[in-house]
Parts: structure tokens; C-alpha cells; sequence
């Protein structure tokens, strides 16, 4: 009791001296430095965030670039949000660059993860099971078709890649690409070396992704290379052949211009991706059409060692995610994990996404609210109905709940330099020295991984799945 009264008798007086104001004490005021964000290889991106930043607060919130590999070479990351390509995220998490995103951050209503794009939200924004990072988009290869050449063969739209090879080689055998005006070849694809071992995973994901099945390029269980085994193989081998009809002068394009070829009337098909940086010439052919990349009836299961049809021997088409894209994290160096968390939610989140992420080269929407807004995204002169069309199958695509994704792991580019050689001899090679030719780009992955360490290579690589240590 005795305590209780010399507390409150110590209130009251301290109430008093307080009014009395000729005692009074200023309390420091406490600033926060401001905010820094990195942006990696992406200038028009880093240019709309300034933009959007300077007319929505006047923090002094710095904005830089930085490429790849000037990043890569630094001892530590100091700033506050780095926002780079989603394939990066196991070399940024293995240096301990980024830490998983605050709980309070993924119920901020302002947010609302729920609108994002479910195959966007299950595996490219993270690691494992941890949230990691909030996306800017990323966009899915698509099949582009002249509905209207095709049928002069009486061909339908591929919907497998047994029939998209078959309608390859009926064009490119026939008159149609000699008659003198601009079609080049049947079909176009990003042979580009830098996008080329995507190119192949994309081709091979309808083949080797079924069912629940968690071992893909690697087992699951011992983290062994499986890119030797018939899906990944037969998968380079109609690459190989289909690359074998495509003219000198279209064998070195990426997934966009791929699709600036096809719609400059240079091709009857072409696999790629469009954004708001598309060249678009001022007439497009009328009868275009965008759809999934071809899929399979069959899918190789290796337990069995055989292969399986599909449900009811339908076709299934399985997108390649994170090839490309953009995503956003919070530095582990940052004193204002909060801060630089909400920021994140500003740049990424319904109200601003479709006002930045157009301005990147990587990008498209990401979100079920954007896609009304789609066009935000989408080039000029590309005709209504097909950029509607364009914007549905992609937002289809990743909304998928079985999809494949690309390389994620440390040492990706190690890993990818194997696909490029082996792709290199498979284009070059007999067709009976193919198993041999992945064979050997099996053995040169698992001494990569190997040299990484067996536990810590095969828990990046369930953690690249976003499927963490264990399958459920």
C-alpha cells in the first residue's frame, strides 16, 4: 500500500512540474535515415518508381541500379529493398541478402496477396515455405498462331508438342515459305544462348510434370540430376529438330523478339512473350491467335519407367514460371524492416502495380484485379480482341496449380552453361548419340552440386519448388 501511494504522490507531482513548464524537457526527436532501394539491370523500372514515389511522399527515398554482377560482387547488400529477377532469390538467400517477409505484411489488407496470381504467390515469391518477396510480374512463353495459314493444310492448333512438330515440318516442307513474300519460316522460338536452357525446361515441363510428383530436373529425395531420363530428352530432341528448320537470321532471338517476328508476318508460329515494349508494325495479320504452349497426352514417370497417359489421354500444357519477371525484398542489412515492408506493399500492391511494373522489359501483370487493366501492359496496335485474348491465357497460365519452375538454385548459371553445351551437341549430333549427350550433362550436374554439398543442394532445391524440407 505504502508503494502504491508514493507512486501516485510521485505522478501527481510530476504532473505539476510538469504544467508548471519552466522545467520542462524536450524529448530527442528520433529520425529514421530514409529508405534506399536497388534495382537490379532494370532502369525504366527504376525510373516509374521514382516517379510514383516523388508524387505519393516527400520521404527522400533513394533509387538506384545496379547490375547483376556488380551486385554479385559486393561482400554485403546495405540498402533497404532490393527488387531483382525472381531467379536470383537462392544466391540472394544463400549470402543471407533478404529475410522472409513480417507477418503483419501479408495481412495488410492494402496488399491483398489473395488477388495475386496463385502460381506467382505458391513458388516465385518463395522459398520453401517462407514468403520472400512481392512480385512485379512475370511473364509465361505463349504459342502464337496464323489460324488462317494453318488451315490452308488443313491443320488445327497445336495442342501437343508430337502435333506443334508435325505442323513444323508440313509447312516448312512445302511451297508456302517460297512464294516469295515475307513469311521466313514455319515457326520462330528464343534460341538466344542466354534464354535458350528456359526454352528447353519450358519444352520439357508437359512431359515430366504430373500429378503431385515433387522430382523434376532433380529427385526430390537425393537431389540427383534427371534431365538424362526420356521427358527431358525427347523434350531437347524436338527442340533440336524444330531450331534445324529456322532460318540464320531468326536463330539468336529471345521470347520478345519472337513474337515482334510472327507479328511482322514472318512466320506461320512462334513461341514468345509480349509486353508494353513490343514493336508492333501498324498492320497485324487479322487471323492471330494466342494459346498455351503445346502440352503432352503422356507424361514420363520414372518409378515406372514408362509413360503414363494423362487423365481421360487429354493434353496438358504446363507453364514454365520465373524465367523472367521482377519481385521485390526486404535487405537482412535493413534497420527498417517495417518501413522498407510497406514500401514494398506500395510499389507492388492493386493501387500502384499497373503504374510500375509495365515500365520493366521482365514484367506483365500478376494480378486477377489487373486484368481489366491489361492493355497497361500490352503494346499499341496490337488489335483489341487479341490482346484480350493474349491477357486471358496468360493470366490462365499463371493461375495454374501445376506448373514447372525455372532454375532458382545458387549457381544457376553454372547449371545453365551445362544446358547450352549439351543443347549445342544435341543440334548438332546424331540422333543416336542424344542419350549419351545428357547423360554426360547429368554427371556434370551432380559434381556441381556436389561441389555446393549434397544436403545443402538438395534443400535449395525444395526450397526453389517452394515445397521447404519435406513434400507435405
Amino acid at each position: 500500500m505504502t508503494f502504491r501511494i508514493s507512486l501516485l504522490l510521485l505522478l501527481v507531482f510530476g504532473l505539476f512540474w510538469g504544467c508548471n513548464g519552466s522545467q520542462k524537457k524536450q524529448l530527442p526527436k528520433i529520425e529514421t535515415p530514409p529508405l534506399s532501394v536497388t534495382i537490379v539491370g532494370d532502369e525504366g523500372l527504376a525510373k516509374a518508381v521514382r516517379r510514383e514515389l516523388a508524387a505519393r511522399t516527400e520521404e527522400k527515398i533513394t533509387v538506384n541500379v545496379v547490375t547483376r554482377e556488380v551486385l554479385l560482387n559486393e561482400k554485403r547488400f546495405t540498402k533497404d529493398v532490393l527488387i531483382y529477377p525472381p531467379a536470383m532469390m537462392g544466391e540472394l538467400i544463400e549470402r543471407d541478402w533478404i529475410v522472409p517477409l513480417p507477418t503483419a505484411t501479408l495481412g495488410n489488407e492494402q496488399l491483398n496477396l489473395d488477388d495475386v496470381a496463385l502460381g506467382i504467390l505458391q513458388t516465385e515469391t518463395r522459398w520453401g515455405s517462407k514468403p520472400y518477396a512481392l512480385p512485379l510480374g512475370s511473364p509465361v512463353l505463349m504459342l502464337m498462331v496464323r489460324t488462317d495459314l494453318l488451315k490452308q493444310f488443313n491443320l488445327d492448333v497445336p495442342q501437343t508438342w508430337d502435333e506443334y512438330a508435325t505442323a513444323v515440318e508440313t509447312i516448312d516442307q512445302s511451297d508456302l515459305l517460297k512464294e516469295g513474300h515475307t513469311l521466313a519460316a514455319a515457326t520462330l522460338e528464343p534460341l538466344d544462348a542466354a534464354y535458350l536452357p528456359n526454352l528447353w525446361l519450358a519444352r520439357s515441363a508437359a512431359y515430366v510434370k504430373h500429378g503431385e510428383n515433387l522430382s523434376t530436373y532433380f529427385d526430390f529425395a537425393t537431389g540427383k540430376a534427371r534431365i538424362d531420363t526420356p521427358g527431358f530428352t525427347k523434350a531437347a530432341q524436338q527442340l533440336a529438330s524444330v531450331a534445324d528448320t529456322i532460318p540464320n537470321a531468326f536463330n539468336s532471338l529471345d521470347p520478345k523478339a519472337s513474337a515482334e517476328a510472327f507479328l511482322a508476318g514472318k512466320s506461320v508460329m512462334a513461341i514468345g512473350w509480349i509486353n508494353k515494349h513490343t514493336i508492333v508494325p501498324e498492320t497485324v495479320p487479322e487471323d492471330i491467335q494466342f494459346v498455351t504452349l503445346p502440352g503432352s497426352r503422356q507424361a514420363y514417370q520414372t518409378p515406372e519407367n514408362q509413360w503414363i497417359p494423362r487423365l481421360d489421354n487429354q493434353p496438358e500444357s504446363v507453364p514454365l514460371l520465373s524465367s523472367s519477371g521482377m519481385v521485390g525484398s526486404i535487405s537482412a542489412a535493413s534497420g527498417q524492416t517495417i518501413n522498407a515492408a510497406n514500401l514494398l506493399v506500395l510499389l507492388t500492391g492493386p493501387e500502384l502495380i499497373s503504374l510500375i511494373s509495365p515500365a520493366s522489359e521482365r514484367t506483365t501483370f500478376c494480378r486477377v484485379s489487373s486484368l481489366p487493366k491489361a492493355e497497361a501492359w500490352m503494346p499499341i496496335n496490337l488489335p483489341g480482341t487479341a490482346l484480350r485474348q493474349y491477357a486471358q491465357v496468360s493470366l490462365t497460365q499463371l493461375q495454374s496449380p501445376r506448373h514447372l519452375s525455372a532454375l532458382r538454385i545458387p549457381n544457376r548459371e553454372a547449371y545453365e552453361d551445362v544446358i547450352r553445351e549439351a543443347m549445342r551437341k544435341t543440334m548438332a549430333a546424331d540422333p543416336a548419340n542424344i542419350e549419351t549427350i545428357w547423360q554426360e550433362a547429368a554427371q556434370s550436374w551432380d559434381k556441381l552440386s556436389q561441389t555446393s554439398g549434397e544436403q545443402k543442394h538438395i534443400k535449395a532445391f525444395r526450397n526453389s519448388q517452394g515445397i521447404g524440407e519435406t513434400a507435405f
